[in-house]
């Protein structure tokens, strides 16, 4: 009777293994690193490190970025009153009390009947209508590739947002084909009151081109108000994101420099104080008796690029991090940062460089997601785009 017990066993494993790399081809590492969940299939299992040395690294990496990274550590955070070697201190805690050792263990996951993070993926294609853009070749094989790691089969929804999906043919047919649902702004934002006091920054942005601020806007719109992951056309997950949804209610990578999360990649569930913060700084930014004066002195030091980086951008989300976490603490085993009405403690996390922007093997090392082309398309005049 044992002997047909352990044979079971096997064939129960064996069958996993199975089903778990059925999607990720000549990807040994994500195979081997990957279980089926019985309710949410393939889960990829990370691997990453121990300990965390954000406080080390964000003022070792200053030279990574330039200027953005240094002009965060030494300009915005200062003027923005915050503590720079305890903010990192936080983070290094925050990677400690939720490590995915824990959060995402085989045990813990295969318990979860239910996401914290719906399983949501938001992306963004604005243009300018009178000449429309369609997505390059390149957008849509990363677009699908990203789809093929989370299954709508398992559950999961593929947006993307766009003005008019008449003026976008060919990506409309080439994206519906793998399921990606196409959704007009305006057409779910229909009232002020949807934007959170944003519709007029948000419509003189994208009448004057800056496609990338409008951007930044609307995809804390959307997790705020939906939750989901947020992904830029031009990252490509190459691993599927269902743990992290399972484990978290807000995850997002710091780039290589080690000074701000990356607003590339990110995921959240609906209403995350990280979030709320973002929109009022956002709204902080773009009143002319309150915006920073690092915001004035952006265009300056480093152009349009940096201008938006801190108005709307990656640098505006490691200031709306940073704030959360040193008021509420870090989560779940530590100080909670929310309590939720059915009495579940928020879990959050910032991940090291390699879990989402690894620039290596196309992000197929033994920690990665993915990785991110930053190919700059809210920069390009070839995009129609100019900031």
């Amino acid at each position: 009777m044992f002997y047909m017990f352990i044979i079971h066993i096997l064939l129960l494993l064996s069958n996993q293994d199975i089903n778990a790399s059925d999607i990720f081809g000549d990807d040994h590492v994500g195979r081997n690193q990957s279980f089926n969940h019985p309710k949410f299939g393939p889960i990829f299992g990370i691997r990453t490190y121990p300990v965390s040395n954000f406080v080390a690294y964000s003022a070792d990496k200053q030279t990574f970025f330039k200027p953005s990274a240094p002009y965060y550590r030494n300009t915005v955070l200062p003027q923005e009153d915050i503590d720079i070697d305890k903010a990192y201190r936080q983070f290094d805690k925050l990677w400690r009390e939720n490590h995915p050792d824990i959060a995402c263990h085989f045990d813990n996951l295969m318990a979860t009947t239910e996401p914290r993070i719906p399983l949501v993926t938001h992306s963004i294609w604005l243009t300018n209508l009178d000449a429309p853009v369609e997505l390059k070749d390149e957008f849509i094989v990363w677009f699908k590739k990203s789809c093929s790691m989370n299954l709508v089969s398992v559950g999961w929804k593929h947006y993307l947002w766009v003005q008019d999906r008449t003026k976008l043919p060919k990506t409309v047919k080439e994206l519906e084909k793998v399921g990606v649902e196409i959704k007009e702004v305006y057409g779910v934002l229909a009232e002020e009151s949807d934007f959170y006091g944003l519709k007029s920054n948000f419509d003189q942005e994208v009448s004057d081109s800056k496609f990338g601020r409008a951007s930044d806007i609307l995809r804390v719109i959307f997790l705020y108000k939906f939750g989901g992951i947020y992904r830029d056309i031009d990252f490509e997950m190459t691993r599927p994101f269902t743990g992290l949804h399972l484990a978290y209610d807000f995850y997002a990578g710091i780039e290589g420099a080690y000074s701000c999360p990356c607003n590339a990649i990110y995921g959240s569930r609906p209403g995350h104080p990280v979030l709320s913060g973002l929109l009022e700084i956002f709204l902080r930014n773009y009143d002319p008796k309150t915006t920073p004066s690092y915001i004035l002195t952006s265009l300056n030091v480093g152009g349009e690029l940096l201008r938006t980086l801190c108005q709307t951008g990656p640098i505006a989300l490691g200031v709306a991090v940073k704030k959360t976490i040193l008021s509420h603490g870090v989560i779940s085993f530590g100080l909670p940062i929310k309590d939720q009405p059915d009495g579940r403690r928020d879990r959050n996390i910032i991940f090291p460089s390699e879990v989402f922007f690894a620039y290596f093997n196309q992000g197929k090392n033994c920690d990665s997601f993915g990785w991110h082309a930053f190919t700059g398309s809210w920069l390009k005049n070839e995009f129609g785009s100019r900031g």
